[in-house]
Parts: structure tokens; sequence; C-alpha cells
């Protein structure tokens, strides 16, 4: 008997959890006079260029939103590094610049 692991939804998901009332089509529902079924839940990313949305059970959802907002916070979180990474390579580069300044003129270069 195999043992399936209780927590197999990844710990960061790209996209987003989004809740959508939704149209059956049969033309004798109320749905066709305006009162929508649901929520529903749909988990949104974007897979290359294309859009793909997939149907959350209701256990699903907080785990996956929580997943997805994982996913932004590092995304955020990496971006910010990066900013600062870039500022301090150009504030290093300035500095070597002056450096570099200084040494023509004392070398009367």
């Amino acid at each position: 008997m195999k043992m399936k692991p209780e927590n197999l939804l990844p710990k960061m998901l790209p996209g987003t959890v989004c809740r959508q009332m939704v149209r059956c089509g049969k033309p004798w529902c109320k749905c066709a006079r305006g009162e929508l079924h649901g929520p529903y839940y749909y988990h949104f990313a974007r897979v290359g260029r294309k859009l793909t949305k997939r149907y959350l059970k209701p256990d699903e959802v907080e785990q996956i939103r929580a997943a997805c907002l994982a996913r932004r916070v590092e995304e955020r979180a990496r971006r910010a590094q990066s900013r600062e990474t870039r500022q301090f390579i150009r504030d290093m580069n300035a500095r070597l610049r002056d450096v570099l300044k200084q040494l023509d003129s004392l070398t009367g270069d």
C-alpha cells in the first residue's frame, strides 16, 4: 500500500487566485436571467504567452492563494535586491572613475 504525501501543492506558484460567478448555459436556468452560479475559485497563470485557468476545489483555495502570495513576495524581494545591486555597481563605477582621475592628475598624464 502506497502512502500519499499530505501536501502535494507547491510552496510557491506563479499566478493568482480569482473568484468568479459562472453561467451554465442552460436556457431555463436562473443564470440565464442573471443570477449566476458560484462563487467558484480559479487559479490563473501564464504558461509561455498563454493564460491558463484551472478550477480550484474549495479545500485548495487558501493553500494555492498562499503559494501565489509567497511567489509574489519572493519576486518583489528579488527585484529589490537586484535594484540595490545595480545601484551598488553604479556607485562603485563612479568611485573608480574618481580614483582614476586622481591618479591621472598625480602622474601628470
